[in-house]
């Protein structure tokens, strides 16, 4: 079909999939080692932005015939935002974060000069560093080697997408139904996974 994704095009959506899935992974493994729990929201959090991913792959996969796919990833993404927003809230007010009110000037206008408010400088917290690990399976990759087996990867899922739904006819039907199903499916997996993860740590999931 002429309004079909290209491969290289198809590598950005399934890396951004991926991406999503190894950034829950870092928040939750950041949790267990810095021992605040909050960090686990995070993960939580983002799981409606990958959703929403998930929802742009499929709308691709049926060659843009279900339009109700649309505002569906608007709202997922919407969303996403709002508990991704509220999840990092969370991991700031657990680290002793308050709102500035004090630098809010026209708050402050009766109480004097608030001159000096202004040119408070705060310390940096450090940034986050040393996430080297992603399981046992990549405990041993460099950065390099890591990210030339993302891209194989990834290639690989793009190609079989691309041209291997072409072998079938459902692509080509557009059933809404069918459709929310690619969507839902995997979406209820994932935070199944997360949730038999904080019951049981050992669990790693299927994906």
């Amino acid at each position: 079909p002429e309004n079909a994704l290209t491969v290289a095009t198809w590598i950005i959506h399934v890396s951004s999939l991926v991406e999503f899935l190894v950034a829950m992974g870092f928040a939750w493994r950041w949790a267990d080692i810095s021992g605040n729990q909050t960090w686990k929201g995070l993960t939580w959090g983002l799981i409606p932005l990958h959703s929403s991913g998930i929802t742009a792959c499929t709308y691709h996969l049926f060659y843009n015939q279900i339009p109700i796919l649309v505002p569906f990833q608007a709202f997922l993404t919407c969303l996403g935002n709002t508990t991704a927003a509220y999840a990092a809230y969370r991991i700031a007010v657990s680290n002793n974060w308050a709102f500035p009110l004090e630098q809010l000037y026209f708050l402050n206008m009766d109480k004097g000069d608030v001159s000096a408010t202004g040119s408070e400088v705060k310390e940096e917290s450090p940034s986050l560093v040393g996430f080297e690990d992603l399981g046992d399976a990549l405990a041993n990759d460099n950065d390099y080697t890591f990210l030339v087996k993302l891209f194989v990867g990834c290639a690989v899922a793009s190609y079989a997408i691309k041209y291997g739904e072409l072998f079938f006819d459902f692509p080509f039907d557009a059933n809404v139904y069918l459709g929310i199903s690619v969507i839902l499916v995997p979406s209820m997996l994932n935070a199944f996974k997360w949730y038999k993860r904080s019951q049981d740590p050992k669990f790693e999931g299927w994906f």
